[in-house]
């Protein structure tokens, strides 16, 4: 089966488990995977309406705002759970990761339902030191 699209979609491994405490379902997993799949269209975005990727609204975290991290908002419910949010990382075009691959990367880093409208200090703090993560271990920023 060959790429579509123009990004990889990559989950971290604390994106993954934060996913499987919520949806204790594989079958509602896999549904929130395959929407948040549509990520891999994400540099084709200007394409789209501002703010909106396929069928979904997208925004900039505005307390990290320059670093490449955005919140992908799904408006469906999946296994019970609304207003979920998938946090992304976009790295700069000029990182080169140190795992080559056929396409640039866009990665997962937490996917949750949002209970409050801004994201808490802890939030903010555990998204900035995810980006500092990935940039150590797959880019040697």
């Amino acid at each position: 089966m060959p790429l579509t699209g123009t990004n990889f979609v990559r989950f971290t491994r604390h994106g993954l488990q934060s996913a499987r405490s919520i949806w204790e379902r594989t079958s509602d997993r896999f549904e929130v995977r395959r929407q948040a799949l549509k990520l891999r269209f994400w540099d084709d975005r200007h394409r789209h309406p501002p703010g909106m990727l396929c069928d979904h609204s997208y925004e900039a975290i505005k307390a990290l705002s320059g670093l490449g991290l955005y919140e992908f908002r799904l408006d469906d419910e999946i296994g019970g759970q609304e207003n979920i949010r998938i946090i992304l990382f976009d790295p700069p075009k000029d990182w080169i990761p140190v795992e080559k691959r056929p396409l640039r990367i866009v990665w997962i880093l937490e996917i949750f339902p949002k209970k409050r409208n801004d994201f808490s200090t802890h939030d903010i703090r555990r998204f900035r030191g995810s980006r500092t993560l990935l940039a150590q271990r797959c880019y040697g920023k």
